[in-house]
C-alpha cells in the first residue's frame, strides 16, 4: 500500500473514534502540522514509532492494525521486541554462540521447563516464574523463544513483552514505562511516571492476557532509575489494577528476591513468583538433539569427545559443535 492509502487510512481511523488531529498530536507527541502532513500525504515514509503509539488511540482490531501498519510503511510488525525476520530455514546456521538464540528453529531442548510454564499460564490469574541459572545456561534465549510461541501454544488472544535489562532505555523508568504500554495496547505519555502509568491503568482494561518476559533482572535491579518505589509499584500494577490478566517471568543468575535484597531494592514483587526453576544443564538426549542439527553428520566418536567435553553446558555445547563443523567443511 502507498502513502496515499495511509493518509486515507488514518483520517478514516480518526473519525471513526472522532479524535481530534490536536488530540491525537498531543497523545503521540507530535506537532499538529506533522499530524496534517501525514493526512495529507505530504510524509511519505511517518515516524514508525510515532505510528505505533497512534494504535491504542485509534481502536483497531488486529486486522486493521495490520493494514494500517503496513500503509504508514512500517510492515505489520507490532511489537518493538520485533519479530524474527522471515529466513529460508536453509540459511539457518545448525549452531549459534556467542548470542542468545533468537529465531524459533533454532532452539533445542528445554521441553519439560516450557511445559510446566505453559500449563501455569492456561488459567487467570496468570502466575509468575522466575528462571535462574549460571551464565551461558541459555536463560535469554528460552525467554526469546517463550515470547514467539507462547500465543501459538496458548492462544492468539495472549499478548507476549520481552523487556531486556542490558538495553540502556529499558533501565529508564519512563521508556520503559512507555514501553510496557504500548505493549498493552494503552495510551502513553511523553514522560510516563509511575503515577501516570498507575493511572492509565486505572482508567483502562486490559484487553488481554499479558506475560512480561524481563531478561536479566540483574540490570534491572543496578540501574539507578529504577528505584525500590518503582519495584513496589509493580506488586501494586499487578495486584490492583489488572486483574489476572498480568504476569510476570524474570530471569536471572540466582533468585530475584536475593538479588533485590542485595541492591537494597526488596519488594514484594519479588516474593510472588509461585514457580521458580533452575536451568540445568543439557541432558544426553537434548545434547543429542543440538548435534543432530549438524549439515554434516558427525562421527558417533565425535558426539560422544562433544558431549563430554561440554558437561550440558549449551554455549559449550554449540561452541565445539560450530568447532567440529568448520574441521568437517574444510576437509
Amino acid at each position: 500500500m502507498n502513502n496515499h492509502n495511509f493518509a486515507e487510512l488514518l483520517t478514516h481511523f480518526m473519525t471513526q473514534v472522532n479524535i481530534s488531529a490536536s488530540d491525537l498530536a498531543r497523545r503521540i507527541d507530535v506537532n499538529r502540522h506533522t499530524l496534517r502532513r501525514w493526512r495529507s500525504g505530504e510524509i511519505a515514509r511517518p515516524d514508525c514509532r510515532k505510528i505505533l503509539a497512534c494504535l491504542p488511540h485509534l481502536a483497531l482490531n488486529k486486522q486493521q492494525r495490520q493494514i494500517f501498519l503496513r500503509a504508514a510503511g512500517c510492515g505489520s510488525n507490532e511489537s518493538l521486541g520485533g519479530k524474527p525476520a522471515e529466513i529460508d530455514p536453509s540459511r539457518l546456521s545448525p549452531f549459534v554462540a556467542g548470542q542468545p538464540i533468537i529465531h524459533p528453529q533454532q532452539f533445542c531442548g528445554r521441553k519439560e521447563i516450557i511445559g510446566q510454564i505453559i500449563q501455569l499460564w492456561r488459567n487467570l490469574p496468570l502466575q509468575n516464574v522466575a528462571v535462574t541459572g549460571i551464565r551461558r545456561s541459555g536463560k535469554s534465549s528460552l525467554l526469546h523463544y517463550l515470547k514467539h510461541m507462547l500465543p501459538q501454544q496458548l492462544s492468539t488472544d495472549y499478548q507476549v513483552i520481552l523487556v531486556d535489562f542490558k538495553e540502556a532505555r529499558m533501565r529508564q523508568q519512563s521508556s520503559l514505562l512507555q514501553y510496557l504500554l504500548q505493549g498493552l495496547e494503552l495510551p502513553t505519555l511523553t514522560n510516563c511516571s509511575l503515577v501516570n502509568f498507575e493511572e492509565i491503568l486505572s482508567f483502562n482494561t486490559i484487553k488481554h492476557p499479558t506475560l512480561v518476559l524481563m531478561d536479566d533482572i540483574e540490570y534491572g535491579l543496578a540501574a539507578e532509575n529504577l528505584s525500590q518505589e518503582f519495584w513496589w509499584g509493580l506488586r501494586s500494577i499487578q495486584h490492583n489494577y489488572c486483574y489476572g490478566h498480568l504476569g510476570f517471568l524474570l530471569s536471572s543468575r540466582t533468585a530475584p528476591a536475593e538479588l533485590a535484597q542485595q541492591e537494597g531494592k526488596s519488594s514484594p514483587f519479588f516474593n510472588v513468583f509461585s514457580y521458580q526453576v533452575n536451568l540445568p544443564p543439557f541432558t544426553q538426549a537434548e545434547a543429542e538433539h543440538v548435534i543432530a542439527r549438524s549439515s554434516i553428520t558427525f562421527q558417533e566418536e565425535d558426539c560422544e569427545r562433544i558431549i563430554t567435553q561440554a558437561q550440558g553446558a549449551p554455549e559449550v555445547l554449540q561452541e565445539l559443535c560450530i568447532q567440529h563443523l568448520q574441521q568437517l567443511e574444510k576437509q
